[in-house]
């Protein structure tokens, strides 16, 4: 694909999702609280047309941190027992990755715990895009609270207080990323979408689940002597180096719900004993680092509810307000 033509279908792109900015966006009570626009300015901290202008200019938005690489998936054949996906029945499928730091600030530095892992899978049978992270449990339930923990988060330790003393959701995911190691390497984490999806069954039944993805190679954080010698950059080269000898692999199952497991509440862990189903393989190994679509990915969005037939999204207000608030944020940075 050329230049031109990439350019081209980012503004079709861009045309055809205009329309989910004009989605109502619903709080816990089911009243319309905050606009999509008001959610991203509290993600990007730009409270004020001035601040918002401001953050156009320089393009602002969240994961700024981060870099696109190549792979494939194969799908794990065997699932087609159990789910009724088509998507997954050819045998290799192009993978897009981008993976990133949290925040908005593009020289973050490494040393923090924050690991992001988003892909665009294009197939035969459709596409489907992932967006994950290595915390398990999400801060926010309801787009109040989520409204209320970016804005807070934006005034320092005051505010991450004032959080843990008022909102149990984000207390305990800061008390989950306080414990939570420092890996040496994007592909030693476990990567999780917190957010759930329906299923279908080869019975026509639907089985809610989510995502998770378990690193092939396993753990390897770093101990702080170790990580106290490292420079605020080494994530993107120490992955782009591995990869040219030894691909990056990760396993991708769904967690399957049991009966009176919440579906849609992010918040909520559900345990590990819970029956998970091989979807597949991710091989992350920079084969297509060169082609526009990877080159050019950091200025497209991932949309979490673009799916296959056979899959469908739940009631979680959290997911539901994601797609629109990419968009928003794409559209600024245009």
């Amino acid at each position: 694909m050329t230049n031109s033509q990439f350019t081209l279908l980012k503004k079709t792109f861009l045309l055809s999702s205009l329309s989910l900015l004009a989605l109502p966006v619903f709080s816990a009570d089911n009243s319309t609280q905050h606009t999509i626009a008001e959610l991203v300015d509290a993600v990007n901290g730009t409270p004020d047309k001035a601040s918002r202008e401001a953050g156009k200019k320089v393009k602002l938005r969240n994961h700024a941190k981060g870099f696109c690489t190549s792979g494939k998936f194969e799908p794990n054949m065997a699932l087609q027992e159990t789910l009724n996906i088509p998507f997954f029945k050819q045998e290799e499928i192009n993978v897009v990755a981008r993976f990133s730091l949290g925040g908005t600030n593009i020289n973050a530095s490494d040393k923090g715990s924050g690991r992001f892992m988003s892909l665009k899978i294009d197939g035969d049978a459709g596409s489907i895009n992932f967006v994950t992270s290595n915390a398990q449990p999400f801060f926010a339930n309801n787009l109040d609270d989520f409204f209320i923990f970016q804005n807070k988060v934006k005034q320092g330790a005051a505010g991450k207080q004032w959080l843990k003393d008022n909102k149990p959701h984000a207390k305990a995911f800061f008390d989950y990323v306080e414990q939570r190691p420092t890996s040496a390497s994007f592909e030693n984490n476990r990567y999780f979408g917190v957010n759930s999806f329906l299923f279908k069954t080869q019975k026509n039944d639907i089985a809610p689940g989510r995502w998770f993805f378990e690193p092939v190679k396993g753990d390897n954080n770093l101990s702080k002597a170790e990580l106290a010698k490292m420079p605020d950059d080494f994530l993107k080269e120490t992955l782009l180096s591995s990869i040219e000898k030894d691909p990056a692999v990760w396993n991708l199952y769904i967690k399957l719900a049991q009966a009176g497991d919440e579906i849609n509440d992010p918040t909520i862990v559900w345990p590990e004993s819970r029956q998970r189903l091989l979807v597949g393989q991710l091989i992350i190994n920079g084969e297509r680092d060169k082609a526009p679509l990877t080159q050019q990915c950091g200025d497209t969005i991932f949309n979490p509810v673009l799916l296959p037939e056979g899959i469908s999204v739940s009631a979680d207000p959290i997911l539901n307000a994601r797609t629109p608030a990419y968009v928003e944020s794409f559209v600024r940075r245009l």
